[in-house]
């Protein structure tokens, strides 16, 4: 295997900074940035927040670190794990507020 193939450890500590979104109560932390434009994220709302309507061009899995929200058709909660499939459209809303590990390799396109 050649030097340029391998790819460097990436660490984030706990301590980084939420980033907010121009979405009111929606909050930010990247992880991990794919070069094909997608990333693993994680994603903080607020109560009564939702993440805008978009469509996947890549398959998305979600994870509920805390809280609950409904993704589509599912109401996930602590725990829960979603896999979407690419072409996928939704808009995350939440209640009572959450923190979701999301992952796609494509970057979403918003409606």
């Amino acid at each position: 295997m050649n030097s340029q193939d391998m790819k460097e450890s990436r660490y984030v500590s706990a301590n980084k900074e939420w980033k907010p979104l121009p979405y009111e109560g929606v909050f930010i932390k990247t992880l991990y940035k794919f070069e094909e434009g997608g990333s693993t994220v994680l994603i903080k709302m607020e109560p009564s927040s939702s993440f805008p309507l978009h469509d996947h061009p890549a398959d998305e899995e979600v994870f509920v670190i805390e809280g609950s929200c409904r993704i589509g058709k599912y109401s996930l909660e602590r725990g829960d794990y979603l896999f979407t499939t690419k072409d996928t459209i939704h808009a995350p809303f939440t209640r009572e507020g959450c923190i979701l590990l999301a992952r796609t390799i494509e970057a979403l396109k918003f409606i």
